[in-house]
């Protein structure tokens, strides 16, 4: 059966984690949530992928 991924634009996945799509940059930048670049200027977000690598990095004592 074929896995549906859903992808997020950096406001709406900033909405969805109730931070500032400034954060959402941060985050990106430094590598703590994976970014799937479509092109030079549009970027989205894996919301599974993001929640899975925010949880991990929660449970080794909050990157964020």
């Amino acid at each position: 059966m074929e896995q549906r991924t859903e992808l997020a634009t950096t406001k709406e996945l900033a909405k969805r984690l109730r931070v500032t799509p400034e954060t959402i940059r941060d985050w990106s930048r430094r590598g703590c949530i994976p970014t799937l670049r479509l092109s030079r200027k549009a970027i989205r977000y894996d919301i599974g992928a993001v929640l899975a690598a925010l949880s991990r990095a929660s449970e080794k004592g909050g990157a964020k």
